[in-house]
């Protein structure tokens, strides 16, 4: 793996970033799989539902998907995007992306780093990140990158998974026994996620949640619970309490120092 690395990430960042890169790099081969499972198959569907109910469409710029993993979410700007364009800092997660787009000629996939993006300043017009910023370890210097790279009024896409609900829990307790990818994660509350974008020039941001069956949810359950999630996802007092939320907001101003 090259370093793509910002100058001035240190060494505390730059070992979280390598441990993460490395663990996402060790499951690359599986992380598909448990999609597949009953449980995994309603996670994603509720999940790519709140984010399509998210996106704009239409709107026919380049798109950037960061943390782009194995793909599985780049068909969800197909729409919206002339081009689109995926990084991930592990090579292996880039390679099984690859092998699912193909030549298409609108995808490009980029080893980079989310703190320190290869592209010019206001070249995308979207910014999708699903389960990204739980794993970044300067939160701050993730958002104002990707401000750079957003045109003015242009849209971010953050899936979050977030601590005020009952996966949260399910994994602080699985992790008292194993650990696993998700001791490398900081979850954040609803609340802060707002704060971080607005702290870093973004518009307060709208957001609806999602996966709100439980961990243990029994298969024969979860088609009812896809129904319901899109019920609960859109309303105030619920939405917090989904396992995932997306964020929508957009680049509202200027920051003081740009790079």
């Amino acid at each position: 793996m090259s370093d793509n690395s910002a100058p001035n990430t240190s060494k505390k960042e730059r070992k979280h970033q390598l441990a993460v890169s490395s663990a996402f790099g060790s499951i690359a081969p599986f992380y598909d799989i448990w999609y597949r499972s009953p449980l995994g198959r309603y996670v994603w569907a509720v999940e790519t539902d709140a984010v399509e109910a998210s996106l704009p469409h239409q709107i026919h710029c380049v798109a950037l998907e960061v943390g782009v993993g194995t793909g599985m979410a780049l068909p969800l700007l197909q729409d919206t995007a002339l081009q689109r364009i995926g990084i991930d800092f592990a090579w292996q997660m880039l390679g099984r992306a690859h092998r699912k787009t193909g030549n298409q000629d609108n995808v490009h996939l980029v080893l980079a780093d989310g703190t320190w993006l290869p592209f010019r300043q206001e070249s995308t017009g979207i910014v999708l990140g699903m389960t990204v910023l739980e794993f970044v370890a300067d939160r701050d210097e993730f958002l104002q990158e990707i401000h750079r790279c957003l045109r003015p009024g242009g849209n971010l896409l953050l899936g979050v998974l977030t601590s005020t609900n009952l996966w949260a829990l399910e994994r602080q307790i699985r992790n008292i026994a194993q650990s696993d990818i998700f001791t490398l994660a900081r979850f954040p509350s609803p609340w802060q996620v707002r704060r971080l974008l607005h702290q870093n020039g973004f518009s307060y941001a709208k957001y609806r949640g999602s996966v709100y069956a439980p961990p243990f949810s029994p298969s024969k359950c979860l088609p009812a619970l896809r129904q319901l999630d899109k019920k609960l996802g859109s309303r105030w007092l619920s939405r917090a309490l989904g396992a995932f939320l997306v964020f929508h907001s957009h680049r509202a101003n200027s920051l003081k120092s740009e790079r």
